[in-house]
């Protein structure tokens, strides 16, 4: 019976050593994943707007083949903080949330835009954070054949008012204000839409005579239009290439830019702050419409680690073919190229083009951008 005890004493014994070996094995494990790269079986992404939007769709369709491509494959748990037109939430994930890489964002041209025009409103700032994957849209302007004009060139023969239907001079609607400004065209904009769709409703039910329409929602509801006569495409409003110049958009070869617009009908190249403003907003809100971010102080490694795996998601063909419809067939931008987009939207932000908008805003539209 003695024999027997001390048998099962023994036994005992090196069952609790191998579990204290496997514990400090594990705890060893946990604490090298924590100095090397992305340490946790959980990531979070921020969305600082309602679930069911643009960005609500972008940041969670991203989730997965992003989360694939990390070594860890952890799984991103999507949080959504709207409000103040996604300054809340974008607020929210600077003061608030851990830092330690495990915590990312997605944002959209209404962010970019409150932080480039200097809103009080504004906690975050481009130099908080560290660019993962920036993806593009585009958009195009049209006007509703009663104009009786068949083309961009003929705007210079226009008699009749031209009526914009839009959400907030302050938002999207901001690039396509300043692309009016710079061809001199006359648009009354009725603005408090809550939406482009609603927008487009106005131009179909004849509330307003032009509109503009990002990619999808053109190809899908406006170029029937075009193709039955009761809308005219005038020009899209172009990518920025990494030279800073406007080009045409890939997704509408055959439409010209606002820079080729205005050559055709004035006989000059654009110039001055409006040009200037145009392109940078162009920039901010449509070349990088929507980023995901992590902050910039998270550990090196789990920036770099995050880095590779936007790398690996953009050279993906399976995700290529599979997000076509998402991504809009532009491709994406991670790395020096983003980050390089994103210095150039901070060096090209001078006193004198936000001091043009502050006026163009105040004066054309009534929004003084200093009180906001």
């Amino acid at each position: 019976m003695n024999k027997m005890y001390a048998l099962t004493f023994i036994c005992i014994c090196a069952l609790c050593l191998t579990g204290c070996s496997s514990l400090t094995l594990g705890q060893s494990k946990l604490s090298t994943s924590d100095k090397e790269g992305i340490g946790t079986d959980l990531l979070t992404m921020v969305v600082p707007y309602n679930s069911g939007g643009g960005t609500d769709v972008f940041g969670r369709y991203m989730s997965n083949p992003l989360a694939s491509h990390i070594e860890s494959k952890p799984s991103i748990q999507v949080e959504n903080i709207p409000g103040g037109g996604s300054i809340t939430g974008a607020n929210e994930y600077i003061t608030s949330y851990d830092r330690d890489g495990s915590n990312l964002i997605t944002t959209s041209a209404s962010t970019h835009i409150p932080l480039l025009l200097g809103q009080s409103s504004v906690k975050y700032n481009f130099e908080d954070l560290n660019p993962i994957i920036g993806a593009p849209t585009g958009a195009v302007v049209y006007v509703s054949d009663s104009l009786g004009i068949e083309s961009a060139s003929d705007l210079n023969e226009l008699d009749e008012k031209l009526y914009f239907a839009g959400m907030s001079p302050t938002g999207l609607d901001l690039t396509t204000l300043i692309s009016f400004e710079v061809l001199g065209m006359d648009a009354k904009a009725v603005l408090g839409y809550e939406g482009r769709g609603p927008a487009r409703v106005a131009f179909e039910q004849g509330e307003s005579n032009i509109d503009f329409q990002t990619t999808t929602a053109y190809k899908r509801n406006i170029e029937p239009r075009v193709e039955e006569g009761s809308a005219v495409p005038l020009y899209s409003l172009g990518q920025i290439d990494e030279k800073g110049n406007v080009v045409r958009d890939p997704q509408f070869p055959d439409l010209p830019t606002v820079k080729e617009v205005y050559e055709d009908l004035y006989g000059k190249e654009p110039s001055g702050e409006d040009w200037n403003a145009y392109k940078h907003f162009l920039n901010a809100t449509y070349t990088l419409q929507k980023v995901i971010w992590v902050h910039e102080d998270a550990p090196e490694s789990t920036k770099k680690e995050l880095e590779e795996a936007a790398d690996r998601l953009k050279s993906d063909e399976d995700f290529l073919k599979e997000s076509a419809e998402i991504l809009e067939d532009y491709e994406l931008y991670t790395n020096e190229e983003l980050k390089q987009r994103i210095t150039s939207l901070e060096e090209n932000t001078t006193p004198e083009m936000i001091d043009w908008i502050y006026d163009f805003l105040l004066h054309e539209h009534g929004v003084d951008v200093k009180k906001l």
